[in-house]
């Protein structure tokens, strides 16, 4: 038998990495495969000489299939807030099916891939960046071809190695416990807005804060800072300041205050931002809550935030509006109490104070006063001006000035705030209701029969508000006034004018009997009398009397003068002959009085004569009638 010497063929299916039972196996097919060739060829050849060829085939790395990129885009205008996790995404697939990791480096130097323990252990052992660059983030073990993530979180402490701009490469390696391999050429990212490098934003600046107070109500605050932002890749950022009533109340999801936000900046710089806002028209005095917060255009926020800004809101004086002073209701004033005071008259008004009408405990009022006057006011005289019925100088004169600066004993002004008016410590006003009483030679300002010396006058209230830190608003005058109306009062201080006894056909030969009249009214004074006849069984009235020339003494037999006349004389004046003729009036010029405890009075001088029918003697009695009437302005 004969054996071919020819060697021939054998093959041996070659692959990235090779096993122990893939060589067993090899080596029984070739076996077999020369046994039947031997058989079949029926040993041509005598004999052989073989040798068995070997093969290691080294680990493959993995490969990229989906290339790495920024799972949120890291740039210039959309920077990584510090802090902030950034992670990346890749897929890599590995031809011999084992696992792998992703890997984020800072700098293109190849990488560090370990080997795993042995087959088993796959997957436990990740690479590591090179030593001469920041190892950004490595994956977890993943399955060939699923998707692999490794993410990190920023800093800018000192120690920390994130810079504002910061390169990456990325890797995908195995731990193969042979020959661990990543892949030969780095990426750096699949989209230009996804790629390398990513940008780290660094937190602003809060140096100091403050405001410009103390400030009044409906004014402008503005809250001050030293602040700055430290990033320069694509310019500074813009800051905005926050200012919240509570430290805790600021919320870095939605950067704004949750309840009370009192105010924000509206133009935006890279330093030194201010907020302003314009105070409530109703604030009450006192240190208000605030607090400042800075962030940058990326919403990031100052380490420092949270310093307090407290403002003042000072406390303003009241005002007064001339349109809210109501006096007598708008009707004129009539007194009725000769020689006294007349009371009853009313004064309203309102106080309005932008720190509200309740003070600051929310509790007692902070309107708590008033000075006011009541006065004659007009060209006329003395009083053309209020400085001159003032109640911080407790002026007073019951002729033309009541001012709320002297007693009640004097001036018996009551005022009583409204109980319903203030409505808590967004309502600003307080209403007052006053009663006062007024003199009787108060000046009249009416334009009668008898025109009054003070008829281009008028009676105003002049009114100020004063509140719970003595702050008192300036004197403001109601925007109408009223008329004070003439009351010529007089008291007849005389019970009885007594003749004395008369013959019938003779008189008293001059006008000597006298009569005397108080002026206590407001205005000058003349006098009219009216008369009834007399006659022995007069009683009330003419009526009584028979109207018997022998028994009856008419009207016009009695005379009066000012002064001390001969009867009959051209200038002496006759009583009226009948009840329904007017009064006869002298001119008795009664200055008007100017004091409450001193009348002016004057005298009238009377005569008569008994005519000569009367036959019948006796006593005659009769009765005249006094009247007070306005005298001249120039006779006041």
């Amino acid at each position: 038998m004969q054996y071919n010497t020819q060697p021939l063929p054998h093959y041996m299916k070659t692959a990235g990495k090779i096993s122990v039972f893939a060589a067993v196996t090899g080596v029984a097919v070739f076996l077999l495969a020369f046994m039947v060739d031997v058989g079949q060829q029926e040993l041509q050849r005598v004999s052989a000489n073989v040798a068995t060829t070997s093969l290691t085939v080294l680990n493959t790395p993995p490969v990229f299939t989906v290339f790495p990129y920024e799972v949120t885009p890291s740039s210039t205008t959309t920077p990584t807030n510090s802090g902030d996790v950034i992670r990346f995404e890749a897929v890599g697939t590995d031809s011999n099916d084992a696992p792998y990791f992703l890997l984020i480096c800072s700098t293109g130097d190849a990488p560090d891939s370990l080997p795993a323990f042995d087959n088993s252990s796959l997957g436990t052992v990740p690479p590591t960046c090179n030593s001469s660059g920041v190892q950004w983030a490595v994956s977890t073990s993943t399955l060939s071809g699923e998707l692999a993530f490794a993410a990190t979180t920023t800093s800018e402490a000192a120690s920390s190695q994130f810079l504002e701009e910061n390169d990456w490469f990325a890797w995908v390696c195995d731990d193969d416990p042979t020959q661990p391999a990543c892949s030969p050429i780095p990426s750096q990212g699949l989209y230009a807005t996804s790629s390398s490098p990513f940008n780290m934003n660094r937190r602003p600046v809060l140096t100091n804060a403050d405001n410009n107070g103390p400030v009044d109500p409906s004014s402008l605050l503005a809250f001050l800072s030293t602040s700055s932002d430290p990033d320069i890749a694509g310019g500074e950022d813009d800051l905005e300041l926050i200012i919240c009533t509570a430290a805790g109340d600021y919320n870095p999801a939605t950067n704004q205050c949750d309840t009370d936000q009192i105010a924000n900046t509206t133009v935006f710089v890279t330093d030194d931002v201010n907020a302003t806002t314009t105070t409530g028209s109703i604030m009450r005095d006192g240190i208000y809550p605030a607090f400042a917060f800075l962030i940058d255009e990326h919403g990031h926020e100052a380490t420092a935030n949270g310093i307090d800004v407290s403002f003042t809101i000072n406390n303003v004086a009241p005002t007064v509006v001339g349109g809210n002073i109501d006096l007598n209701e708008g009707a004129d004033i009539f007194l009725n109490v000769p020689g006294g005071e007349t009371t009853g008259f009313t004064l309203d008004f309102t106080v309005s104070d932008a720190n509200s009408c309740l003070a600051a405990d929310g509790i007692s009022p902070e309107i708590i006063g008033y000075e006011l006057s009541i006065l004659r006011f007009g060209p006329s005289g003395d009083y053309a001006t209020s400085t001159n019925c003032n109640p911080q100088n407790a002026d007073y004169n019951p002729n033309a000035c009541y001012t709320s600066g002297v007693a009640t004993t004097t001036w018996n002004l009551v005022c009583t705030p409204d109980a319903t008016s203030c409505g808590g410590p967004t309502d600003d006003t307080q209403d007052f209701n006053c009663t006062f009483p007024l003199w009787f030679l108060a000046d009249p300002t009416d334009a009668g029969t008898i025109i009054s010396p003070f008829a281009s006058d008028a009676w105003i209230a002049v009114v100020a508000g004063s509140d719970n830190n003595f702050a008192t608003s300036s004197q403001v005058a109601a925007d109408s006034s009223v008329e004070l109306i003439s009351a010529p009062f007089i008291d007849l201080l005389t019970a009885v004018i007594p003749y004395g006894s008369l013959a019938p056909d003779s008189n008293t030969g001059t006008l000597s009997a006298t009569t005397t009249i108080l002026n206590i009214g407001n205005t000058g004074i003349d006098q009219e009398v009216d008369g009834s006849a007399m006659c022995p069984e007069f009683i009330s009235s003419s009526t009584n009397c028979s109207l018997n020339g022998t028994s009856t003494i008419f009207t016009s037999n009695q005379q009066f003068s000012s002064t001390s006349l001969a009867y009959n004389s051209p200038l002496a004046i006759r009583l009226p002959t009948t009840t329904v003729a007017l009064p006869a009036e002298v001119d008795l010029d009664v200055n008007k009085p100017t004091s409450t405890s001193t009348p002016t009075s004057g005298q009238t001088f009377f005569g008569i004569a008994v005519p000569q029918a009367i036959t019948v003697a006796g006593s005659y009695t009769g009765l005249n009638t006094f009247f007070g009437v306005t005298a001249e302005a120039i006779d006041w």
